[in-house]
């Protein structure tokens, strides 16, 4: 089974409000049936949603609409980072789980500077812990400290590394409509993917190639990189994703496909199969149970 591990979907403001943005403009729409039909046409199975920010109520009604192809990741907004005062950010989580959702993601941990020990957001990435679930990290450079500290702080505690545990900075959108970066691995970025690897917990999402390269496909500039990282996890800890819809039309999710095959030609099918899929479904079960046919609409 094909799973995409990290997809966005949206609509409009005025028709479901969202974060609004120079890379997610007001009119512009990622609706799911244009998700499913880029999924068929690419031959992938199963997806997991992850909102743009913390309004996501559209992304639980797709969820609760089609919850055997679909998974989702929630995204943490201050207060359920424990930041608000008066307010308990473990029933915060736990509301956002009551809809689906069955992951949470953050660009932040504590304060740079303070030990993870104090930070506000301890009894969440404790309760994670304790449920399973993993935290999907997406965090910029000044919190790559905390991150580090994470695994003996919270131990159990499933790890995801997004689009190859980069540190999200200086964003441009270029004249394709999609995020880019032009200093994608300084050196303490790489440090800390590297160092993560020791721990069995912490993942790494094969992804967002397109954003962090100054090439075309297969991204020769980043094989090394790549292939070190990949060397690190192995398959069985790393998760294909595309990145919809930024990649919607370049490269398009067929050519994200075989990306894996051309970046990392050593891997086995076995290791292939993990990556394209056996990882995602070991993260969220609920996909590997599923029964449906992968390419049916819920009404169906």
């Amino acid at each position: 089974m094909i799973v995409d591990a990290h997809v966005h979907v949206f609509r409009p403001f005025r028709v479901h409000p969202r974060v609004v943005d120079d890379l997610a403009p007001a009119e512009r729409d990622a609706p799911v049936e244009d998700l499913r039909a880029a999924m068929a046409a690419a031959g992938v199975d199963r997806a997991v949603l992850v909102p743009l920010g913390s309004e996501d109520d559209y992304v639980a009604e797709v969820l609760a609409a089609d919850p055997d192809r679909f998974a989702a990741v929630a995204v943490a907004d201050p207060d359920t980072q424990g930041r608000t005062a008066g307010v308990n950010p473990v029933r915060l989580l736990h509301a956002r789980l009551t809809r689906g959702f069955g992951a949470l993601r953050t660009q932040w941990l504590g304060e740079p500077g303070r030990p993870l020990a104090e930070s506000p957001m301890l009894p969440v990435l404790r309760e994670l812990a304790v449920g399973g679930l993993p935290l999907w990290s997406y965090l910029p450079p000044e919190q790559l400290p905390l991150l580090r500290a994470l695994p003996d702080e919270v131990p159990g505690l499933r790890v995801v590394l997004n689009h190859l545990g980069f540190a999200p900075h200086d964003m441009r959108v270029d004249a394709h409509g999609r995020p880019a970066f032009d200093d994608p691995f300084p050196p303490q970025v790489i440090d800390t993917v590297m160092e993560l690897a020791a721990c069995p917990d912490v993942h790494l999402m094969f992804s967002g190639q397109y954003a962090l390269s100054g090439e075309a496909p297969p991204y020769s500039d980043l094989s090394g990189v790549v292939a070190a990282f990949a060397g690190a996890y192995g398959a069985d800890r790393m998760l294909w994703a595309s990145d919809y819809p930024w990649t919607r039309e370049r490269p398009g999710l067929a050519e994200l496909r075989t990306l894996a095959e051309r970046m990392l030609p050593d891997l086995s099918e076995a290791e292939l199969a993990a990556l394209h899929g056996g990882t995602a479904l070991r993260l969220f079960p609920s996909l590997a149970s599923s029964t449906s046919s992968p390419l049916s609409g819920p009404e169906d």
